[in-house]
């Protein structure tokens, strides 16, 4: 593996020298002993099997005084060698994907689709490229997710520091590319005692084509790093605002008509003392941190015991980070928001003490409610609070502490209850990376899904970005009756929010709809276990916002021999049939080929499949195929 943990900072104003350290092995890695007491671990994690290496940083001091100032950390301060062995400069691409939007970009579905966008960059001998987030959460405007490409040969870097990172990366010798990530500000001391830590940093490198590299990628996600198994992912029914008399109403009718999942959700609005009904001001409740007692009377534990007599779990919405001026929380602990005003106030979830109150109400919550499933969600920009309130000689402390309890948090909430799902909101996916998908799942991964008639030909888009990434997140789909869009959505967790709410604008489901719905929630139960495995881009309309294209990808598990195409005619499209070759199948064998809405089974062999392709045909526009494969014995 061409890849060694490297690290850089400024001490007192200077660069950071090795002979200025002892250095011991350690069976973490390696730690730097400075004679005025500051120590360096350097923590680093091997998977050879992916010929991936990850690497993180913690500093303390064991002086009795301050440290001096360190300044300028760069967890990865590395190369990469990507000599192609011809004596000759190779060309190197550089590939960097959009994060999430702003919300206000969600009214257009064009801006939906730019979402998870990847582009792609040459980097020619002396240029670099650099890149960071927005506001403070790690994947808001920016992926922290990175790929580099020569013909045959490639590298993916993923940071992992769930607030304001940044990322350079300079072709700066015919062969070597110089990776620098970090966090985007420190200049701070240390106080006598104090230990923190930094970002890390993961890099995998791969042969073969980019798309055989993210699928090497993906398996490292889902084997090492996500702490929870295809089998613990969620697939839900939602609801949001409805009172207890109605969240009965609409479990008895799915119960009636055969409407099944694994979890029932329920989204904002079930807190605070009052207010709008239908959760109307959820956003003005937050801080009230109680069941609403108007509308769940007894809690919402009759609900929660209706939940599990129809064999699900349950999964419930919190937004602890924040509050509103004027609830509770605001009121009785002004000393734990960041003394900056606005629509919403920050809770200062640097000071261990707010850390242990969350963690108590959060178990609280747990415990009475009988979570299975805890949604945190964060939906505020945290980085000018971090910034206007960090001391002198203090800069970037508030972040990393900041930061350092939400892993604490969700640490300590997994370790009291080993068996607990979180995911991971944060304004839906603007806080994905390498740390918080070793402890969560983005299932709400954009808010475009809060949109109730989203344009499923964007989902379909997002895809192709997120896909080539991460192997753990969700579907969400709110248009009833419509199977094109549902399973334009499916993913490796799901939320079928066809009957959320009780608007006058979404009426209640016919008898028609209860059977579709039934269908739907079958189909997907049966298609589930191969969201999260090898995944293969086919068509390339998928790639753009394009009414008058097609998208088409597949979900491939070697080890079982079998796999499923998904296609989809968008609604502009004149073209009947598409044929899609299939990578990596065995042209040795026989496959056989199942349509899952007409049952039609053919025999095709691997030969075929792999040099000219499945035909696939879509007589009518705005409607998908699903073809499920496998092996003949």
């Amino acid at each position: 593996m061409n890849l060694i943990p490297k690290f850089s900072f400024k001490y007192n104003g200077k660069p950071f020298a090795l002979e200025d350290a002892k250095v011991t092995s350690t069976e973490y890695g390696r730690l730097y002993e400075l004679s005025d007491g500051l120590c360096i671990e350097l923590h680093v994690q091997e998977y050879p099997a992916y010929h991936a290496v990850k690497w993180m940083l913690w500093f303390e001091n064991k002086s009795e005084y301050d440290s001096k100032l360190i300044s300028d950390i760069l967890d990865c301060d590395a190369t990469w060698c990507f000599v192609d062995g011809s004596g000759k400069t190779p060309p190197l691409s550089l590939f960097n994907t959009d994060g999430c939007a702003g919300y206000e970009a969600y009214l257009r579905a064009d801006s939906i689709s730019e979402e998870c966008k990847v582009h792609e960059s040459k980097l020619p001998l002396g240029a670099s490229r650099g890149f960071h987030p927005l506001g403070g959460r790690s994947s808001s405007g920016q992926m922290p997710f990175f790929e580099f490409y020569t013909p045959g040969h490639g590298l993916m870097a993923a940071i992992g520091w769930s607030g304001q990172w940044r990322a350079s990366f300079a072709h700066t010798q015919g062969d070597t590319l110089e990776i620098k990530t970090g966090l985007d500000y420190t200049a701070f001391k240390l106080h006598p005692g104090e230990r923190i830590r930094t970002s890390s940093i993961l890099l995998m490198e791969y042969e073969g084509s980019r798309v055989q590299g993210s699928n090497q990628f993906r398996r490292l996600i889902k084997n090492e790093l996500c702490p929870f198994t295809p089998d613990q992912f969620p697939f839900a029914l939602e609801g949001m605002g409805l009172t207890t008399q109605r969240h009965l109403y609409h479990l008895n009718k799915f119960r009636q008509h055969g409407v099944r999942a694994n979890y029932y959700w329920i989204d904002a609005g079930w807190y605070g003392k009052g207010g709008t009904p239908g959760a109307g001001d959820w956003y003005k409740q937050v801080g009230n941190w109680q069941v609403r007692p108007d509308e769940h009377p007894d809690g919402l534990r009759d609900v929660i015991d209706y939940v599990h007599e129809s064999g699900m779990k349950f999964l419930l919405w919190i937004e602890p980070e924040r509050a509103y001026p004027g609830t509770d929380l605001a009121l009785q602990h002004p000393e734990w928001l960041y003394p900056l005003d606005g629509f919403y106030l920050l809770l200062r979830l640097d000071k261990d003490e707010v850390r242990e109150y969350l963690f108590d109400m959060i178990c609280d919550f747990i415990d009475k409610l009988d979570i299975k499933c805890y949604r945190q969600d964060f939906n505020m920009e945290p980085l000018q609070s971090w910034r206007i309130t960090d001391e002198m000689d203090r800069g970037g402390m508030n972040e990393i502490k900041y930061i350092m309890n939400l892993y604490r948090l969700w640490d300590d909430l997994r370790a009291k209850y080993p068996d607990l799902v979180i995911d991971n909101c944060a304004s839906g996916g603007r806080r994905i990376d390498v740390e918080t998908l070793q402890r969560a799942i983005p299932i709400w991964r954009t808010d475009a899904y809060c949109e109730p008639d989203l344009d499923p030909d964007a989902i379909q888009t997002q895809m192709f970005g997120y896909n080539r990434l991460v192997p753990c997140s969700g579907g969400v789909c709110k248009r009833m009756g419509d199977t094109y869009a549902t399973r334009s959505s499916y993913a490796p967790c799901y939320v079928g929010s066809w009957w959320w709410t009780d608007r006058p604008d979404r009426p209640e489901p016919t008898e028609e709809n209860f059977a579709w719905m039934a269908r739907m929630c079958e189909e997907y139960r049966s298609l589930r276990h191969f969201f999260s495995c090898d995944f293969y881009p086919l068509e390339n309309g998928g790639w753009s916002y394009a009414h008058g294209g097609w998208a088409a990808y597949r979900y491939d598990r070697p080890e079982e021999g079998d796999g499923i195409v998904m296609a989809f005619r968008r609604a502009g499209s004149n073209c009947v049939t598409s044929c899609y070759v299939m990578e990596g199948l065995d042209p040795n064998a026989t496959y056989t080929i199942t349509d899952i809405d007409t049952q039609e089974i053919s025999e095709i062999s691997g030969k075929i499949l792999t040099e000219t392709g499945l035909t696939v045909a879509i007589p009518r526009q705005y409607e998908s195929k699903i073809f499920l494969y496998q092996v003949k014995l």
